[in-house]
């Protein structure tokens, strides 16, 4: 395995680590966040868990090649769909910028793993 893929990967886990905990518990930037985007208290706190499971299948995915490859394509599907409601909450680009940065990393971290295999 290509260590690009390998960092990418950590580096990943450790994003959606950090943005999956505080939606889980419910930080005041959380709950701001998602009260501007129009995500409710639970469906923020679900979106923080789905992102909390990928931090597993990433790590767990540099050993088990098939959870890799899920794991990367739901991220990427999670980011679209971040984009989305930041496009329709009306924010400049720059708010969607971290989504759609997560998701090229997302989307990068599978294209190499599919093309070295």
């Amino acid at each position: 395995m290509s260590i690009v893929i390998v960092v990418l990967s950590i580096l990943l886990a450790a994003l959606l680590g950090y943005t999956g905990a505080m939606k889980v518990m419910h930080t005041t930037t959380a709950a701001g966040n998602a009260a501007h985007l129009g995500i409710g208290t639970r469906q923020s706190q679900l979106i923080g868990a789905a992102e909390l499971a990928a931090v597993a299948g990433l790590l767990i995915g540099l050993a088990v090649r098939p959870l890799l490859v899920i794991t990367t394509a739901a991220v990427i599907a999670l980011m679209v769909g971040a984009v989305a409601y930041h496009l329709r909450a009306k924010d400049p680009l720059t708010a969607a910028l971290p989504a759609a940065v997560t998701a090229a990393a997302a989307a990068a971290t599978l294209a190499l793993d599919i093309a070295l295999s």
